[in-house]
């Protein structure tokens, strides 16, 4: 039987290689003496990989992971934008079958 009252545990994604980990609550792995990353996990290339890319983006990789979560569904549903809507100043796309050929 799962306890469902106790406090929830943090599920972050790496930004590497797309897999789930839960890192230890400290953020800290006590054996290893390294700190835990929200970002990425402990495979190495995936640690250098994720490092080079979060320096071109000015975001703290905190909200980076917050937002990894969120499109993965992680926390809650995933969020989509309004189907059917058109950018300003461009038009609706041509149903299949609509369009001009060379034919006509």
């Amino acid at each position: 039987m799962r306890d469902t009252d106790g406090p929830k545990r943090q599920i972050y994604l790496c930004l590497g290689c797309a897999g789930q980990y839960l890192p230890p609550e400290s953020m800290t792995y006590p054996s290893l003496g390294v700190d835990a990353s929200p970002v990425h996990c402990s495979n190495p290339a995936c640690a250098s990989s994720v490092t080079a890319s979060l320096q071109y983006i000015p975001v703290p990789p905190e909200r980076v992971a917050e937002l990894a979560r969120r499109a993965a569904g992680l926390d809650g549903p995933v969020r989509r934008g309004r189907p059917g809507r058109i950018a300003r100043g461009r038009r609706a796309q041509a149903s299949p079958g609509t369009g001009r050929s060379k034919l006509l």
